[in-house]
């Protein structure tokens, strides 16, 4: 009974462990999530020089230490943001239309769905993580590092591929150019119009149907 008893209670052990462990876990990931939240407001609101750890940990109820512990500072904790940032438009960049019928249809819904789905959420954090890219060498080598060519490229090209069958894109036009071209224009106009020269978006999406229209005739047959 006495050995027994030592292997219940030795397993006994063992479960309150394991059950600690997965707590610590679940607080841990909860704490994660707060404060990511948090950081991504605060410096949404205040940019990465005005805001402080302690803004962040007061705004996500948890104790201040814990971002040098989780992240290893602010500068660790914008990363992280960006990061899951990052995934998150991964995991979103499908694209939400259906597929159009011409060149320039297709295009000009993908514009339009950009604009929707990621270009005005986006814009502050876009801001924050521009201007840190700017003066700061290290972080931009990370972002680089963390950020993936944008999915929706392959996605429009195997759009325009089917077309391309269909008659209606020139046989010996190169898609990855092109939508290379589409991607470093439409991303320069968000940049310079939008957030150097505070364009209002109607004019810049204006700007961007001229651009769509020569670039789908250079496209078509």
């Amino acid at each position: 009974m006495g050995d027994t008893s030592q292997v219940l209670a030795k397993n006994t052990d063992q479960k309150e462990t394991v059950s600690r462990s997965k707590t610590k876990k679940r607080d841990r990931s909860a704490s994660e999530e707060r404060l990511l939240k948090a950081a991504e407001d605060i410096f949404a609101k205040h940019g990465f020089n005005g805001a402080t750890t302690r803004m962040i940990a007061d705004k996500a109820k948890v104790n201040e230490s814990l971002i040098g512990r989780y992240f290893d500072g602010k500068m660790g904790l914008l990363l992280a943001v960006c990061e899951t940032h990052i995934k998150d438009k991964v995991q979103q960049d499908a694209l939400m239309y259906p597929a159009q019928a011409t060149v320039h249809e297709e295009l000009t819904s993908l514009v339009d769905s950009m604009f929707e789905h990621h270009c005005k959420k986006d814009e502050e954090f876009f801001k924050i993580v521009l201007g840190q890219c700017l003066v700061d060498a290290k972080f931009l080598k990370r972002i680089r590092e963390i950020a993936p060519i944008s999915l929706y490229i392959n996605q429009v090209i195997e759009r325009l591929e089917v077309l391309r069958t269909q008659g209606k894109v020139k046989k010996d036009v190169d898609l990855r150019q092109a939508m290379e071209i589409f991607d470093t224009y439409f991303h320069g106009s968000m940049f310079f119009d939008r957030i150097l020269l505070g364009t209002d978006v109607e004019s810049i999406q204006a700007k961007l149907k001229i651009f769509i229209a020569g670039l789908s005739e250079s496209l078509s047959t």
